[in-house]
């Protein structure tokens, strides 16, 4: 029985720069979604889940990439070495791995609204954005002593 070679369900966006920005960002925020630690932002330290995510996603695209590896390597072992056209195949999936590396880096700038991190495409346009509701899940004793109501998340 042949084992299954490790693989991810991801899908992937896989355009050159002129693809639209929404298109990227799409794809990007479906992978964000599909982590499992997405929603504890606010329970530990930013840099540390920011570095998380970009772990993750970074994982992703290493097993797809190591699947596509393995699958051109079965597919063309019958070809003789050094055959033009199997080099070319080469070069154009390494490049494209390259450009599915770089569909997933996060910007990491400081959100427009608050200390946390811009978690958008590193190429997105518009202001940074953390992508949260920008409101704090925890009662603690700062929020209570100034009395704010609506808490900010991020806050230093």
């Amino acid at each position: 029985m042949i084992e299954a070679e490790e693989d991810t369900e991801a899908q992937f966006l896989l355009a050159g720069p002129d693809a639209p920005v929404a298109d990227r960002e799409s794809f990007l925020g479906t992978l964000r979604e599909s982590w499992d630690q997405m929603t504890f932002r606010q329970h530990g330290d930013d840099t540390e889940w920011t570095s998380d995510l970009a772990q993750y996603l970074t994982h992703l695209v290493d097993l797809r990439a190591a699947h596509v590896d393995r699958w051109l390597k079965s597919n063309v072992q019958r070809f003789q070495t050094g055959n033009p056209s199997i080099e070319e195949l080469r070069r154009t999936f390494n490049s494209a791995v390259i450009d599915l590396r770089a569909s997933v880096q996060l910007c990491r700038s400081q959100c427009s609204s608050c200390t946390l991190f811009c978690i958008q495409n590193r190429l997105h346009e518009g202001n940074h954005n953390c992508l949260t509701s920008h409101e704090c899940i925890h009662d603690c004793t700062f929020c209570q002593r100034d009395l704010l109501t609506a808490k900010r998340c991020g806050q230093t």
